[in-house]
């Protein structure tokens, strides 16, 4: 290198040492030695998170709450750059760092060590590095700063921080469970407040939104706190995709975002949100990706992509009877439900169809010519009946029953049905939520449709528009065990036809003429 190219890297390396945003990018190149997908949200960010920092100038942020996207880079950001970059800078400030995992934790607190232990690091901060402990749980600097990685699961003690860096403290899939959310809310207001160093101590909590009872709606709600502690908390919303302009400014950052354009476009363009929304269904996108949780009472499933089609409209398709038990003859219990799904080859994808549909409030004897009527009605269709609520019985009473059903229609001359029946036990790591939840998909984007013919389709709209997942409503018997049909491995497309390939009987071959 000649004496300029030395002077410009020397500069590089100052700027990157106080410019949070320029030691990301120069970690990107020079560290990850991978490419960086640049966004202005992320230059915001950087400034954002410098003003927590009592050392780095601006309005001091003692409280703020981000909330973004998943795979946004909040976590790259806030953790793995951050803390470093913050320890470079003041070697005596004590993090925390929270999230949902054990597993996630330690691994953070292992990249952010070997970035400190790196020759890029050394090379923006040249003092060297001396650590009096170093473990998988927390490490500690020679002049008293450090990191400590743990999750919310259990009460913080023993520890003060400076700063406290809490990264998706619950799993998307752990809002249903109202003890999981409880506990969480609890343990930050019983342990966390108390785990501050000092009043200029900083507390930045960075997630998505999951819904109206997650960490950040507990601590903006008026029935938990007071307003003077709300309006501690400094809110920075990043849409995936805005409907007004918006103006961001932090320090010497300033940046006017257009209506309707996406936050990191090349994450996400408008079409891939708006399939994205498609998929989610409208609740789940509006909660992750637009950061405004919606309080719904039904209306997971929205009536606009209910879709019939007639049977000529399908293909070639195998079909599947599932049955949903009840567990007690009482007026006020579920209805038993047989559900019968036709599931066929579409658009390079599998397309599930509900053929027909019976339910009711039976006794064994009625579930069970119900059955044998589906069985007579489609006769190549594999029976499957959940074990749960009676299920081995009926299943051993029907095929009793069956042997008498065949006797009769031999007498007629009519062909037997065949026995094809299977009693199963559904997965338990699956709640009967998540099981229809994982229907909407389908819902959504035409892939699962009904049959014009399909007996009590009136019931299967009401279950559908009524299902909460906040509220499950308590007779949704059929879409359960539409669902059910759904998740079961069984449940595949006939194969695919093969193309045939040409094989002429006589093939001329090329000669010389001479």
């Amino acid at each position: 290198m000649n004496k300029e190219e030395i002077q410009r890297e020397l500069a590089l390396r100052a700027l990157a040492k106080r410019d949070f945003y320029t030691f990301v990018k120069l970690k990107w190149a020079r560290y990850n030695l991978a490419p960086f997908m640049d966004s202005w949200h992320i230059a915001y960010l950087c400034k954002i998170l410098e003003c927590t920092l009592p050392s780095a100038g601006g309005d001091l942020i003692t409280r703020l709450m981000i909330n973004m996207p998943p795979s946004y880079g909040k976590t790259e950001i806030v953790a793995r750059c951050f803390i470093a970059w913050a320890l470079g800078l003041d070697r005596a400030r004590k993090f925390f760092y929270i999230s949902y995992s054990d597993d996630l934790c330690r691994k953070i607190a292992n990249q952010v060590r070997d970035l400190m232990k790196s020759k890029f690091y050394a090379q923006v901060f040249c003092e060297p590095l001396e650590f009096l402990q170093d473990n998988a749980q927390e490490f500690v600097l020679r002049e008293g700063g450090g990191l400590f990685v743990t999750t919310l699961k259990s009460a913080l003690t023993g520890f003060h921080a400076h700063q406290i860096l809490i990264d998706d403290p619950i799993k998307v899939s752990e809002m249903s469970s109202k003890s999981a959310v409880k506990a969480v809310n609890s343990n930050f207001k019983e342990s966390v407040l108390s785990r501050l160093q000092d009043n200029q101590s900083n507390i930045t909590i960075l997630m998505q939104r999951l819904g109206l009872n997650d960490l950040c709606g507990f601590l903006l709600s008026p029935r938990e706190f007071e307003s003077e502690q709300i309006s501690a908390w400094r809110v920075v919303k990043l849409q995936a995709l805005n409907t007004h302009e918006d103006l961001y400014t932090c320090k010497d950052f300033s940046y006017t975002r257009p209506p309707n354009t996406p936050l990191f476009q090349a994450r996400h363009n408008v079409v891939e949100l708006e399939n994205m929304r498609l998929q989610m269904g409208n609740d789940e996108f509006c909660a992750q990706y637009l950061q405004e949780p919606l309080a719904t009472s039904g209306g997971y499933f929205e009536e606009g992509f209910y879709k019939n089609v007639f049977l000529h409209e399908l293909g070639d398709y195998n079909v599947y009877i599932f049955v949903d038990n009840a567990m007690s003859l009482k007026e006020s219990a579920d209805n038993r439900a047989i559900i019968v799904v036709g599931v066929e080859n579409y658009k390079q994808s599998v397309r599930y169809c509900v053929l027909d549909c019976y339910c009711g409030v039976w006794d064994e004897e009625t579930t069970i010519s119900y059955i044998l009527q589906a069985k007579q009605a489609y006769p190549r269709a594999k029976t499957y009946i959940e074990s749960e609520g009676g299920g081995l019985v009926l299943h051993r009473l029907t095929l009793a029953q069956l042997v008498r059903f065949n006797e009769a229609l031999k007498a007629k001359g009519q062909a037997p049905l065949e026995e094809n029946m299977i009693c199963y036990t559904p997965s338990r790591k699956v709640s009967k939520v998540s099981k229809i939840k994982a229907l909407r998909p389908y819902y959504n984007t035409g892939f699962l449709v009904f049959s014009h013919a399909c007996q009590n389709q009136e019931q299967l709209k009401k279950e559908l528009f009524s299902f909460n997942p906040d509220r499950p409503y308590k007779q949704d018997d059929c879409i359960d065990a539409l669902a059910s049909a759904l998740a079961h491995s069984d449940v595949i497309p006939p194969p695919k036809p093969t193309e045939p390939k040409f094989s002429p009987r006589y093939q001329l071959k090329r000669t010389w003429r001479i």
